[in-house]
């Protein structure tokens, strides 16, 4: 007759209460994405699109690059600051890519219109997204309405507005 060892027989109980551990089901992928997660990825595409007309504006209008440098700057800081609040899961990256690509208009008044509508609804989406996030989201997304609010407010500045070439 084989002799049970003191340590394995406490063990066989435990089996069956550790097979029923409530945890996350490994076979069964990643878990879904949280509100406050996937608000964040939409506002970093949104930013990402309003940078990229930025930068395409100030390569057909290049005489507008430095009054529009300082709120590209500005663009860039608010995606270094949402991309901060993600936290990358292994394998797996935040989206980069610009997913708007809006003609730039033939004139610079009309750029500079494109610009102040984009900043304007820019903000305007930063409000939206207030509802329904974390207490520390709401203030970022807060801090870059306010911001971009700004922006209308540079980008109508005469001395952007006026006729000098491209």
């Amino acid at each position: 007759m084989l002799a049970a060892s003191a340590t394995a027989l406490p063990l066989f109980p435990l089996l069956p209460a550790l097979s029923a551990c409530a945890g996350p089901d490994p076979l069964a992928g990643p878990a879904p994405l949280s509100a406050d997660v996937r608000s964040l990825l939409r506002a970093v595409a949104a930013e990402q699109n309003l940078i990229s007309l930025y930068v395409r504006t100030m390569a057909v209008y290049s005489a507008l690059a430095p009054a529009l440098a300082p709120l590209l700057a500005e663009h860039r800081a608010h995606l270094a600051r949402l991309r901060a609040q993600i936290v990358e899961p292994p394998g797996k990256a935040v989206p980069g890519e610009v997913t708007s690509r809006p003609a730039i208009p033939g004139s610079r008044e009309g750029a500079l219109a494109r610009l102040r509508a984009a900043e304007r609804a820019a903000s305007a989406a930063q409000l939206r997204r207030l509802a329904g996030v974390s207490p520390s989201l709401a203030q970022l997304y807060a801090s870059i309405a306010a911001s971009e609010a700004t922006h209308v407010t540079a980008l109508s500045d005469r001395g952007l507005s006026d006729r000098s070439p491209r």
